[in-house]
């Protein structure tokens, strides 16, 4: 019996959705949710700043969040234009402050991709942000149950 294919190991963005196509026609879990973390991962490969790695891939989870919720390629166009304006660090700041979620955030805790939101982030670098800033994620992800498992 042949191996399952690793999506760990692929670099194509294609490939990694035609094999998470696949493995949802399949209903292998397993595979479908690696294919989703390797999509998000390699959207934030050509990032040399940490920071700016992981804000897009927060972006690239939230619009796949929108892509399999309207079932077409969905930009968060609102997001994109605040990261252009105001940079990561700013951004990923006022999201934390942000007394309420954002959609994305919610959708992402649901999808068990939690450390793919920008406050995750936050407290993942929290040397790079305010206290305020890291204490107000860190309250967030815990209101919905979130460890942050920092390596």
């Amino acid at each position: 019996m042949a191996a399952d294919p690793d999506p760990k190991k692929m670099w194509d963005v294609e490939a990694v959705r035609r094999l998470l196509t696949n493995a949802v026609r399949l209903k292998r879990e397993d595979i479908v949710n690696a294919c989703r973390i390797r999509i998000y991962e390699l959207s934030g490969c050509n990032y040399e700043d940490p920071i700016e790695r992981r804000l897009w891939q927060a972006v690239t989870a939230y619009e796949e969040t929108l892509r399999e919720k309207h079932g077409r390629k969905q930009q968060a166009s609102y997001t994109r234009r605040k990261i252009a304006s105001k940079g990561a660090l700013q951004t990923l700041t006022e999201w934390a402050l942000d007394p309420k979620v954002t959609p994305g955030f919610e959708a992402l805790v649901a999808a068990n991709a939690a450390k793919f939101t920008g406050e995750y982030v936050v407290v993942e670098y929290a040397y790079r942000f305010s206290a305020e800033a890291v204490l107000a994620a860190q309250l967030k992800l815990k209101a919905y149950g979130v460890e942050v498992i920092v390596s």
